[in-house]
C-alpha cells in the first residue's frame, strides 16, 4: 500500500466504518496526522490497532471530513478509478433500455463519493463535489473518457456543496466539442437541453420509470397535470399518449425548454408559470379536472428539521390535486429528499384526502431506477420515493 497519512477513529466509529459506511464525521475522528492537505488520501485506523481498515479522502475543513473509497489494500490511482467506472457500467448493462441516456456514476453508491456522471448519447455531464475528487480530477476525468467512450463532456460543478469543501464553483468543457443542444431519446420521445442552462447535469433521469408508469394510465383526450414539471418529462410522455397535458413550474427557462421539446415531438403541452400552490388554487377555481396528476417538488427537506414543514407542503399540494382528480384517476406523489420517508408521504396524502373530502387507494410505492443504485451500507443513497394513489 502506498504510504499515506493516517486518520484514527474514535472507538464508537470503528464498527460503522469497517462495515463499509463511507462517511466519517467530525465526532468520529480521534486524531489525524499533521499537514494533511484537503482531499488527500489517508489510511484509516481504529484507536487500538495498527491495521488499516479503510482508505479515503480527508478534508479537515470539510463538513464531512472523511469520505471512504476502499476497504482493501489498493492504491487510489488511474487503475482504481477505471475499475470503478467499469464496474458501474457493468452493473447497468442490460438494465437501462429504450433510451440512450443514463447515470453512469451515482457517487457513494458506485464507490466514488462526490462523483456524479450522466451520459446523454455521446455526451457526458460530470459533477465533482468534494476536495478529494477535485484533487484527483484529472485521473477521474481520464477514467471516464476511456471507459464511457463519450466523445464530449462538460462539467457542472456549480453546487453549494463545493463551497462547504472550500472549493470554487466550476463549469465548462472537459473534453471534445460539447454541443449547445444535447440531444437524446427516451422511448419514442426526442429530448434535449442546453448543458449550461439546465439544472444539475442537465436532465432528471431518475424519474424515467415513473414517467413510463404514469404514461400507462393516460386516457386519450383526458387531462394530465404535471406539478413542479421542470422541463416536463412527465408532460411530454402523457401528451405522446394522447393526454391534454398541463405543466406548472416557476422556472421560465425550463418551461421554455418544455415548449421547445413539445414542438420537436409534434406535441402540445400547456404551461403555467408561477408558484405551484397558487397555480393549483387557480385551477381549482377554474373547475379544471384531470385523469392523472404528478406532484414532484424539488428537494424541500435538506435537513431532518425540515420534515414537518415539507410534509405540510405535500399535504397542501395533494389536497388540491385530489379535488381536481377524476374519480378513478391516478396521483403520483414523489420526493427526492433523503429525509422524507415513504411513511411521510403516506401521512401527508392521508391528511390531504381528508381535507379534500375523498379517499384513495395506495396502488404502488416506487423508488429510484437501476442507474441510481441504493446500497444497504449507504442509507443516504436511497433518496427517490414515490407513492401512487387511485382516487376512490
Amino acid at each position: 500500500m502506498k504510504k499515506s497519512p493516517t486518520v484514527t477513529l474514535q472507538p464508537q466509529a470503528v464498527r460503522r466504518i469497517a462495515g463499509r459506511y463511507p462517511f466519517g464525521h467530525s465526532g468520529d475522528i480521534a486524531r489525524a496526522d499533521d499537514g494533511i492537505q484537503p482531499g488527500e488520501v489517508v489510511n484509516v485506523k481504529g484507536p487500538d490497532s495498527s491495521k488499516v481498515i479503510a482508505r479515503g479522502y480527508f478534508n479537515p475543513q470539510g463538513a464531512t471530513p472523511l469520505r471512504l473509497l476502499t476497504w482493501t489494500d489498493e492504491d487510489i490511482d488511474l487503475k482504481f478509478y477505471r475499475a470503478r467506472v467499469k464496474a458501474a457500467l457493468a452493473r447497468r448493462a442490460g438494465r437501462i433500455v429504450n433510451t440512450d441516456a443514463m447515470r453512469v456514476l451515482h457517487a457513494e453508491a458506485d464507490g466514488l463519493p462526490g462523483v456524479i456522471a450522466d451520459q446523454f448519447a455521446g455526451t457526458l455531464g460530470v459533477q465533482l463535489r468534494n476536495a478529494g475528487v477535485e484533487r484527483h480530477r484529472d485521473l477521474i476525468v481520464k477514467a471516464l473518457r476511456e471507459e464511457t467512450g463519450a466523445t464530449s463532456a462538460y462539467e457542472r460543478s456549480d453546487i453549494g456543496e463545493r463551497r462547504k469543501e472550500g472549493l470554487e464553483l466550476v463549469t465548462g468543457t472537459l473534453w471534445g466539442d460539447v454541443p449547445d443542444r444535447v440531444e437524446f431519446f427516451e422511448d419514442d420521445l426526442k429530448l434535449h437541453f442546453n448543458p449550461m442552462d439546465a439544472q444539475k447535469t442537465g436532465f432528471f433521469l431518475d424519474q424515467r420509470d415513473n414517467r413510463r408508469l404514469m404514461r400507462g394510465f393516460v386516457q386519450p383526450g383526458a387531462g394530465f397535470l404535471d406539478v413542479y414539471s421542470y422541463t416536463g418529462g412527465f408532460s411530454l410522455h402523457a401528451a405522446k399518449a394522447g393526454a391534454k397535458a398541463v405543466a406548472i413550474d416557476k422556472d421560465s427557462v425550463a418551461l421554455g425548454a418544455l415548449e421547445g421539446a413539445a414542438r420537436g415531438n409534434a406535441l402540445q403541452v400547456g404551461v403555467r408559470w408561477g408558484d405551484a400552490i397558487e397555480q393549483l388554487d387557480a385551477l381549482v377555481k377554474e373547475k379544471r379536472t384531470f385523469g392523472a396528476i404528478v406532484l414532484d417538488p424539488p428537494t424541500l427537506a435538506k435537513r431532518r428539521d425540515d420534515v414537518p414543514r415539507t410534509k405540510r407542503i405535500f399535504t397542501d399540494g395533494a389536497a388540491r390535486a385530489l379535488r381536481m382528480l377524476d374519480s378513478g384517476g391516478h396521483l403520483l406523489i414523489s420526493t427526492c429528499a433523503h429525509y422524507i420517508r415513504v411513511d411521510d408521504l403516506l401521512d401527508a396524502a392521508r391528511v390531504a384526502a381528508a381535507e379534500a373530502n375523498t379517499d384513495a387507494e395506495v396502488l404502488d410505492v416506487t423508488y429510484q431506477p437501476a442507474d441510481h443504485p441504493h446500497l444497504l451500507s449507504v442509507p443516504e443513497s436511497l433518496y427517490l420515493k414515490s407513492i401512487l394513489l387511485r382516487k376512490a
